[in-house]
């Protein structure tokens, strides 16, 4: 028992941490997006993403037995999960451009709901009635946000519930591997995946702004690094402890890009964000009472 409950607040720390970086990697991007394409940072954020997965790969003891290169089980599943990270990336980073900071990641708040949603058809999942009426609260929540008669409402506004889906689906791709493939080794084909799609859009939109200057430099390495780092985290966060533990955890990030924003770019969106944020909060509470239900049966 007390086993279990070190694992649980383990599992929890590690999850803020890497909740935490991911908001100090948008802090990054919202300082340098108006200079460069957000499709560039996105291929900068996924070059400089592998170095903390080869850091955390050299010093594991429980990896030395796997080789990167080594081709693994499904390995479609990694280049298609690196496709929709690339896609998610592009839209959320575009949205950090052009939205308050506070409200573009509450609205990435929404990826659950799609895990929910494309479990059914992609891993046979079923959901119950009470996780439909969390899944209509949910996206209800986006609407009032967004809603023509906000004043956010713009085709920017719309970009965050693009990162969402693509977060999404690669959250339920993920569930496609053997478990017994190390999440480090599943992250590093995804994050090579990654790397070559981004590449392929910024090919083809032609966009592309060389370095400015050597601070921007350090601060796309940083970008990428926190990235690297806090995908990492969460992703071990879920070996630690059960999923469902941690779904409650999941809306810290509202108190840190509330703070955040407020910190670097003295940003206050409550007005922008309620009520419609407590729709998104109250269904995902919903969801998280389910699977706590159907995991205690």
């Amino acid at each position: 028992m007390l086993k279990k409950q070190k694992n649980f607040t383990l599992g929890v720390l590690t999850f803020l941490c890497g909740v935490f970086f991911l908001q100090l990697m948008g802090i990054v991007i919202k300082f340098i997006g108006s200079s460069y394409p957000s499709i560039q940072l996105s291929l900068y954020r996924n070059i400089f993403g592998p170095i903390p997965i080869l850091l955390f790969f050299y010093f594991s003891k429980n990896t030395h037995k796997y080789d990167l290169i080594k081709r693994i089980p499904k390995l479609w599943v990694s280049i298609l999960r690196g496709f929709f990270m690339a896609f998610a990336q592009f839209c959320f980073f575009t949205s950090l451009i052009f939205l308050k900071f506070a409200t573009a990641t509450s609205l990435t708040l929404l990826t659950p709901f799609i895990v929910a949603i494309f479990s059914i058809p992609i891993l046979g999942t079923k959901i119950d009635f009470w996780k439909w009426i969390a899944i209509i609260i949910g996206f209800s929540g986006a609407i009032v946000i967004i809603s023509p008669s906000n004043e956010i409402f713009s085709k920017y506004a719309l970009l965050p519930l693009g990162a969402s889906f693509g977060y999404g689906m690669n959250l339920v791709l993920v569930r496609l591997f053997p478990k017994d493939i190390p999440t480090i080794i599943i992250q590093w084909h995804s994050q090579i995946s990654s790397i070559f799609f981004s590449l392929l859009f910024l090919l083809l939109t032609f966009q592309y702004v060389e370095i400015l200057n050597f601070q921007d430099l350090i601060l796309v390495f940083i970008m990428g690094f926190l990235g690297g780092t806090g995908v990492y985290l969460m992703m071990a966060s879920y070996r630690m402890t059960n999923h469902i533990n941690l779904g409650p955890f999941h809306y810290f990030s509202i108190i840190f890009s509330f703070a955040l924003g407020w910190l670097f770019f003295q940003e206050a969106p409550f007005d922008e964000l309620l009520p419609g944020i407590f729709f998104i909060v109250f269904a995902g509470m919903i969801i998280y009472w389910r699977e706590k239900k159907s995991s205690n049966n």
